[in-house]
């Protein structure tokens, strides 16, 4: 029996240098640094810690002090990278039931949290926290000029295999397939992409071929991986502009006409211009971000953006 999950409270991220993350996101996006971040990654211990609010997204970055740490070892075997998602739940003994029956690798600590060292199986670990998480001084949704996040992007092997575990254990569901189904036919059959609800968030995967550039690269150096995260923005030659600026460059460019799948009388422009910024080393994710794609673009995402 599935357990539900509350909305993605935290994206964990691995970085060596967190007053660099901070001001990148800051210059690129006008992010807002976050106080008071409810959390189960505490600073000290050979560790700093700080947290940004990005669209929707709380993004918390923890930079390893000394190597001879967990997040320093994890640093030093995967460079920077998205460590965990975290979520709340409610039938916390449900979900210890099916772990064990997983045979899977996890720590429940005193305080009831669950770290699910799920890496391996879906791309990123877990971290479950029990109950209800008091509201943020800050609105989320009202963080940086970007819309509520898109996807959760994850360069997997085996999608299906994925999937059946995240339907197993949270009732996750195929969703945005009209969306998928495109993106699969504009990349030219190069890697499979299929996208789940988990909680509010969607995670895309994509099972990429050996041709696919830098998603089969990280599959092949790191195994299933976040590549990156996805937003909207509203100027892209503003963003392109502040990139450069910060000593960033594209790992892809692209400009796609998306009126076969939104329809001609819902374009927004010729073509849809987006990019994915090489920025994995500041934040351990690249950037992927798009201008809106057309008027009706709600119609067709699991949640509003």
């Amino acid at each position: 029996m599935s357990v539900s999950l509350s909305r993605l409270r935290r994206v964990s991220c691995v970085v060596e240098d967190i007053e660099l993350a901070v001001r990148y996101l800051e210059s690129l996006f006008r992010a807002q640094r976050l106080e008071n971040v409810p959390t189960q990654i505490h600073p000290g211990s050979g560790r700093h810690l700080a947290h940004i609010g990005l669209g929707d997204l709380v993004i918390e970055l923890v930079a390893p002090q000394s190597a001879d740490t967990g997040w320093g070892e994890r640093l030093d075997q995967y460079g920077p990278h998205v460590a965990s998602l975290a979520y709340g739940i409610e039938d916390m003994d449900q979900l210890l039931a099916d772990l064990s029956d997983d045979n899977l690798e996890f720590t429940h600590t005193e305080s009831g949290v669950i770290w699910c060292r799920s890496r391996a199986l879906i791309g990123f670990d877990l971290i479950l926290e029990p109950g209800e998480q008091g509201p943020l001084a800050e609105l989320p949704g009202a963080w940086g000029e970007v819309s509520p996040m898109l996807h959760v992007e994850i360069t997997h092997h085996d999608i299906a295999q994925a999937g059946r575990w995240l339907e197993r254990l949270f009732g996750s569901k195929r969703v945005e397939q009209e969306f998928s189904e495109f993106l699969v036919g504009i990349t030219a059959g190069r890697m499979d992409i299929q996208h789940f609800s988990l909680g509010d968030a969607v995670l895309q995967y994509i099972e990429p071929r050996h041709d696919a550039g830098p998603w089969w690269e990280l599959l092949q150096k790191a195994g299933p991986s976040v590549h990156n995260i996805t937003w909207l923005v509203n100027d892209m030659p503003a963003v392109a502009t502040a990139s450069q600026a910060a000593g960033t460059r594209d790992l892809r460019y692209f400009e796609f006409d998306y009126a076969p799948l939104f329809g001609e009388e819902n374009r927004i422009g010729d073509k849809t211009v987006g990019r994915i910024i090489d920025c994995a080393h500041i934040l351990g994710f690249h950037l992927e971000l798009s201008e809106r794609q057309a008027k009706n673009i709600n119609t067709y995402m699991y949640k509003e953006v």
